[in-house]
């Protein structure tokens, strides 16, 4: 009666662990997730908030509001722009989004970028470095090399959860943008 009792406590423990596994997995798959040149990193995404290290950023109706590397930044979201500063730095950004295909371009940071985002690819450059991913899960998840990297470097690894594509286009390409 003794094992029998010892082997059902383990068995408890042994699914409570899981249990508790399972549950990080799916907070996990909650969040913006960056793997960039042997670095990685999380973004949050709460429907009043971003953050993540050296990202506090509010979501306010219109508006992106905080610090992102410790300068502060105002970004106002209307239909097919984004204007507003980082810091002392100017943006400048027109989005549009055609079926499945989120396009911006302009200026961040005071610097030109562009991003296309679509199901299969993200392409983006910002901060003179290109990043060309393709889609590992589709709409999901996206790998590729970034052309400031050197040949040995790990492949850049993107991963967009569900909430990313609640956000309005907007705000969708602001986010990548200050992310990388």
């Amino acid at each position: 009666m003794r094992r029998f009792s010892q082997s059902l406590r383990r068995g408890g423990v042994v699914l409570g662990l899981l249990a508790g596994a399972g549950g990080a997995v799916a907070v996990a798959q909650e969040d913006l997730s960056f793997s960039i040149a042997r670095g990685q990193f999380n973004l949050r995404i709460t429907e009043d908030t971003v953050t993540g290290p050296s990202f506090q950023v509010s979501r306010l109706p219109g508006e992106l509001r905080g610090r992102v590397t410790d300068l502060p930044v105002t970004l106002r979201l209307a239909d097919g722009e984004v204007k507003g500063n980082i810091g002392s730095s100017l943006v400048n950004l027109d989005v549009k989004k055609e079926g499945g295909v989120l396009e911006a371009k302009g200026g961040f940071w005071s610097r030109p970028v562009t991003l296309k985002l679509s199901p299969d690819e993200l392409n983006v450059y910002v901060h003179d470095c290109t990043y060309r991913l393709k889609a590992r899960e589709q709409g999901r998840v996206y790998e590729g090399k970034r052309s400031c990297d050197r040949s040995f470097t790990p492949p850049t690894v993107i991963t967009l959860p569900v909430g990313f594509y609640a956000a309005s286009p907007e705000e969708q390409a602001s986010l990548l943008l200050l992310a990388l």
